[in-house]
């Protein structure tokens, strides 16, 4: 069953028992510019990031569900081609919640799935020779196989999703210094793929145009050597283990100041990395938040350890990698309502 399928189903369950539902709606954006100064160092193809997400939880008795919807968006501007490449992802999960019997602990089962648009590339230098349709380019390349229709002009198109599953844990504690407590177990799908008439050089290592000779090296082992860094294709698993609190004090009547630290441990099973790559990131949200009756709204700023590593998921692959020992940080706004 597709995830649209389940939110219609779950849904009309909750509509049937509408007069004992419970929740909140949840709506944030979150947003880095390269040009914010004050922001932890970024790397120098950085240009822009942002993030908007809408959560509904609804529960009733014992049992809720949570449905969550997100677009992530990452812009890079490079000094070679592609000089300018987008990344954007929509999100969607569904959460099913068993509230105990004092309401102040629950267990959920998350399934999520993260589908990006076609990224489409008109010209990729390979080394110091430029492949394309661009002004720029030395060469073109193309292909009457079927498979390269899609391409139009462009050189190169990249797709990539993802599927995961997350049990999760938490406990409301109350106490003076921890508030609530939470640990999560998630395991994630990657699924990457790319199309380029470019390979086609590189499947006969006899041909002509395969030995070609660029500047003292073989067309084909410039080609290979680019495209070993394009995203694999065969599917890999990640494993996250995770754990987060949140703190809240109070500073003046209506006006709290939280902490929400997570840390996490990620395993990558089936991935070929190409370079040293971390075992573990850890986040920190913290700002302030104004609460008055059923309305809460936040002002706060995130920091990443390593950067987005085993947060979006989508962003990590053979050509992002090297990315993943920087810090990262963004700042943001939610609103918040209870009903």
């Amino acid at each position: 069953m597709s995830i649209k399928k389940l939110y219609i189903y779950c849904i009309s369950f909750f509509c049937c028992n509408l007069f004992a539902i419970n929740g909140f709606i949840n709506i944030g954006h979150t947003q880095t510019e390269k040009d914010w100064d004050f922001m932890p160092n970024i790397s120098n193809s950085f240009k822009s990031s942002e993030t908007s997400y809408v959560d509904l939880l609804i529960h009733s008795e014992n049992f809720g569900l949570k449905i969550s919807s997100s677009d992530f968006l990452l812009a890079l501007e490079r000094l070679v081609h592609p000089k300018k490449l987008d990344l954007s992802a929509q999100s969607n999960d569904i959460e099913f919640l068993y509230l105990f019997d004092n309401q102040y602990k629950n267990f959920s089962v998350n399934f999520g799935e993260q589908l990006s648009d076609d990224q489409f590339i008109d010209c990729y230098t390979f080394s110091t020779i430029t492949v394309g349709s661009c002004d720029e380019a030395r060469i073109n390349i193309s292909s009457d196989k079927e498979k390269y229709n899609q391409l139009d002009e462009n050189i190169i198109m990249i797709s990539g999703e993802n599927k995961s599953i997350r049990l999760n844990y938490n406990s409301i504690i109350n106490n003076p210094i921890f508030y609530e407590f939470n640990i999560f177990l998630e395991f994630v799908e990657n699924n990457f793929d790319w199309v380029s008439p470019v390979e086609e050089i590189t499947l006969n290592k006899e041909s002509f145009t395969y030995n070609l000779n660029f500047k003292g090296e073989k067309l084909g082992d410039i080609v290979d050597q680019s495209l070993s860094i394009l995203p694999q294709r065969n599917k890999w698993n990640s494993i996250v283990l995770g754990a987060s609190t949140a703190s809240y004090f109070n500073l003046h009547e209506s006006i709290y100041l939280f902490l929400i630290p997570t840390i996490i441990i990620v395993e990558q099973d089936g991935y070929l990395q190409l370079s040293n790559i971390p075992k573990y990131n850890f986040k920190l949200r913290t700002g302030f938040v104004f609460a008055q009756e059923n309305i809460e709204i936040s002002i706060f700023g995130e920091y990443f350890m390593k950067n987005l590593y085993g947060f979006e998921h989508i962003s990590f692959n053979q050509r992002s990698e090297h990315h993943f020992s920087d810090n990262f940080g963004s700042l943001g706004i939610e609103l918040k309502y209870s009903f």
